[in-house]
């Protein structure tokens, strides 16, 4: 006894010894085999901790455990910082024997732990898993087996807790998983072998074509698959499926032999309860639908079969048939009874010109109200239809029974419409031959969503004939703005069949309030924080397949910081350009005719070209709302006073929906009634320059500014202030950066002028004033920037234009001289610095240009990822 405890004790004392020194013998050569395989595979940024590996004998016993923390694999080039996959816990299971052979390590399962795994094809056909570094084609001789780090003989994995994303632009198909458990086993090392999985996602959706056919379902799936990897076929021998409660079953096969799809499968329901269907309606399988109060049954059955590829569809056959079927809520009064549904799709050759879609005896009842509907549709590829509605639809009862979690709904929609038709005839406007007749009436229709005002139409009555839609009222509010539509919708019908054609319509818009900052989501906390019209916003794209015509009258418009009164215009929109033509409005203390468009159709640049025809602005209160004019024309902070102009502007704006100011170009005639400019740096550098009394206070009365903005910079051609009892003209230019660049002449009569003014002048001049005549013509250089003003004195003459060293060269010969060469130098000087000026212009315009192309080819880079992910948060949310 005593010796077979000795032997059980060794055997034991041997296991556990095995136990703790194989991981450490061999922990060298299996983390330097792993990080030799991603060095030699994989072209991507690839993360993680080797302090973080770990490796164990306990966990899948006999086969070794190799786990690595904080696992993730990032983009590169296109895909840049784009995570591929990330995961707490990445595990492979190897055969321990390879690993004390020496031979190259056998991977058998992989388990993987709260992984997440974006996949993304963009239009191009790059794809952010194409990550692999591509093989030497001149390469002939196979790596031989002693070479190889790995080899794959995987027969079982697993995933917990998993988030998994899949969009593919190329092909228009978007799957979106949170919350997946998975497992899974099969032996990949043969070329037949049965492989069964078993899935459950908490949260499913699944999108193909711009149309989300699956939204936030859970997903179980139970899968037995017969797998022959050698033609590259999978037989469902059991396939079991349930979203929410809907339960689905499948048999058949899926093959890939070549580049096209083959498939034969079948599918039905086994549960035919008319709950579970209801349970895939948005938002109705959520906390409450258990009590729900439902009879009635259903069938749901189809197939698919035949060859899928570029240029070839299988053939396929849906029915779904609802037989005498009832919910009610405990929350809401009355039921929905009476519900009736039989449809039937389907294509014989998979031709879409051989499509077929009927609904018959489609109806529902609530109360005394009952809708029915019924449609026949032949060729998906030019559609003939004949269809029918009529009733009334209570929604404030289908709501409450059937809630969205994302939106909520109102009001009553009575609808009486038959429609027989074509798709060729509506191509060729052959009016005449489709039948549309009827008419539709809204009360009191509400929409809701999160982050959005709310949506309500109180009374909207239109009737429908074969050309158009003419609309009589449609009345209601949107968040905090009301308006009121009249007017037609033409081509509707090819707009509703065809995502190409173009909605055409002609309407009468009036509105007491249009709260533009709402509209955009902006809110009013936003705007009054801004003191400049730098509000945050996101560029406003207009369809390109709507072409509208508004006459449009509102008597309070909200724009940024901006209150419009009075507006009254016509508005185009028309190839995803707004046109206003004119729009006459009240703002700023005055009036703006306002005649152009503005133009989306690059949404990453869009372009906006004006023509303002304004009349008596407030300066102080433009100057406060208006980023251009505090760039441009900073003086006017200054000001009081009003303006009026006729001035074009075009240029970009940016994704802020702000002006570009380096891009703006334009120019007009701004006329000066009344001002004044009070506590200017500028004038009081002139007036500290002078001396001469009372030239800080600068009036300016009935005065045309002739201005052009070009190439960042505002230029204004010479006109004349009152400069207190002196006349002075200014001409000059102000830069983006706040730079100015002024000249000033001011007539100064000499017997006027102070003794302070005297002895200043006399001693800029270099000589006594009274020597160069009745009035002496000042010439004022202004440079730096407005808040820091340089001020010199130029070129100066007297009355008669002869200049003031000519005057008095006989008395004071070599002052002149001294005055040339001192004239000279400084010209010298100045053209220098006019040269080097120029230049470093030229090279920061070079550098500009260099930047703004480096940038924008990144920004092209960026747009087919940004729109992939913009796409997909769009159909799935953000999760």
């Amino acid at each position: 006894m005593k010796k077979l405890l000795i032997i059980l004790s060794s055997i034991i004392a041997l296991f556990v010894l095995t136990i703790i020194l194989v991981p450490v013998l061999f922990k060298d050569r299996i983390v330097s085999a792993v990080q030799t395989e991603i060095d030699n595979s994989i072209n991507a940024k690839v993360t993680f901790d080797p302090s973080k590996i770990s490796i164990s004998l306990l966990s899948n016993f006999p086969d070794l455990t190799l786990g690595i923390r904080d696992f993730s694999i990032t983009g590169k080039d296109t895909f840049e910082g784009d995570t591929l996959f990330s995961a707490n816990d990445f595990s492979v299971e190897m055969d321990i024997v390879a690993i004390i052979k020496g031979e190259p390590l056998n991977i058998k399962g992989i388990m993987l732990d709260q992984p997440l795994i974006n996949i993304l094809v963009l239009e191009d056909g790059s794809a952010n898993y194409d990550i692999t570094y591509p093989s030497d084609e001149e390469e002939t001789e196979e790596v031989s087996t002693s070479e190889e780090e790995f080899k794959l003989g995987i027969d079982h994995w697993e995933i917990k807790s998993g988030r998994i994303n899949y969009y593919d632009q190329m092909n228009e198909v978007a799957i979106s998983l949170l919350g997946v458990d998975h497992t899974g086993n099969g032996d990949f090392t043969l070329s037949v072998f049965d492989m069964e999985t078993k899935t459950s996602a908490k949260d499913f959706s699944f999108a193909y074509g711009g149309d989300v056919y699956v939204a936030h379902k859970s997903l179980q799936a139970d899968l037995f698959l017969g797998m022959d990897m050698d033609n590259m076929k999978f037989t469902f021998k059991d396939a079991q499926t349930t979203l929410n409660d809907f339960h689905l079953n499948f048999d058949g096969y899926f093959a890939m032999p070549t580049d096209d799809y083959e498939m034969d499968i079948n599918f039905a329901t086994t549960d035919t309860q008319f709950k579970n269907i209801l349970s895939l309606v948005p938002g109705m399988y959520a906390s409450g639908f258990d009590d729900l109060e439902t009879r009635g049954e259903f069938d749901f059955s189809g197939f698919v079969k035949g060859v899928y590829s570029d240029t070839r569809m299988p053939s396929f056959a849906i029915d779904l048939v609802v037989r005498d079927a009832f919910v009610k809520s405990a929350d809401v009064p009355l039921p929905i009874e009476n519900i009736e549904m039989e449809m039937h799709a389907k294509s014989q050759s998979g031709d879409l010109k051989d499509g077929f879609l009927e609904l018959k005896n489609f109806g529902l009842s609530i109360d005394k109200d009952r809708f029915t509907a019924q449609a026949v549709v032949n060729n998906f590829d030019s559609p003939v239809w004949d269809l029918s509605m009529q009733g009334a639809l209570n929604l404030d009862i289908i709501s409450k029974i059937e809630p969205s979690e994302d939106f909520k709904m109102g009001g009553i929609i009575t609808a009486n419409i038959n429609s027989k038709g074509s798709y060729a005839d509506v191509e060729k406007e052959d009016y005449s031959k489709l039948q549309t007749t009827g008419d539709l009436k809204m009360q009191n229709f509400s929409y809701a969503e999160k982050d959005a005002p709310d949506f309500i139409i109180s009374n909207a009555a239109m009737d429908f004939n074969p050309e158009s839609i003419n609309l009589t009222v449609l009345k209601g509010n949107y968040g905090k703005s009301d308006f009121t539509l009249n007017g037609s919708l033409s081509n509707y019908i090819a707009y509703a069949l065809d995502d190409s054609a173009v909605i055409r319509g002609n309407m009468k818009l009036t509105s007491t309030l249009l709260d533009l900052n709402e509209m955009m989501g902006v809110s009013e906390e936003e705007v009054a924080e801004s003191t400049e019209d730098t509000t945050a916003m996101e560029v406003v794209v207009i369809p390109q397949n709507i072409d509208f015509t508004f006459d449009a009258t509102a008597q309070t418009i909200k724009y940024d910081n901006f209150e419009m009164k009075n507006a009254l215009g016509q508005i185009r929109v028309k190839d995803g350009i707004l046109t206003l033509d004119p729009m006459k409005v009240n703002m700023l203390g005055g009036s703006i005719k306002m005649t152009g468009l503005y133009n989306s159709q690059d949404e990453y640049d869009p372009k906006f070209d004006f023509r303002l025809d304004i009349s008596q602005l407030s300066i102080p209160e433009t100057f406060k709302n208006v980023l251009t004019i505090q760039k441009f024309v900073p003086i006017a902070e200054k000001m009081e006073g009003r303006f009026s102009t006729d001035f074009s502007v075009s240029g970009l704006l940016t994704q802020e929906m702000m002006p570009n100011l380096s891009t703006l170009s334009g120019g007009g005639l701004i006329k000066i009634m009344n001002a004044a400019v009070k506590d200017s740096k500028v004038i009081s550098g002139v007036t500290s320059l002078s001396k001469l009394d009372n030239t800080n206070e600068v009036q300016i009365n009935d005065v045309k500014v002739q201005a052009e903005i070009k190439d960042g910079r505002l230029s204004v051609k010479p006109f004349d202030v009152k400069m207190g009892k002196y006349k002075a003209t200014i001409d000059g230019s102000t830069g983006l950066e706040g730079d100015i660049a002024y000249n000033l002449q001011m007539n100064v009569p000499t017997g006027s002028m102070g003794q302070a003014a005297n002895s200043a002048i006399s001693n800029l001049l270099g000589s006594k004033v009274e020597a160069v005549g009745s009035s002496v013509n000042l010439n004022f250089n202004i440079g730096g920037t407005y808040d820091d003003p340089k001020v010199k004195l130029g070129k100066t003459t007297t009355e008669g234009g002869s200049s003031v060293t000519s005057s008095v060269k006989e008395q004071v010969t070599d002052k002149l001289t001294e005055e040339k060469d001192k004239l000279k130098a400084e010209a010298e000087q100045k053209a220098q610095a006019a040269k080097d000026s120029a230049k470093a212009e030229i090279e920061r315009k070079k550098k500009q240009a260099e930047e703004e192309a480096k940038k924008k080819a990144e920004e092209e880079k960026e747009k087919l990822k940004n729109k992939a992910k913009s796409k997909l948060k769009d159909m799935f949310g953000d999760g």
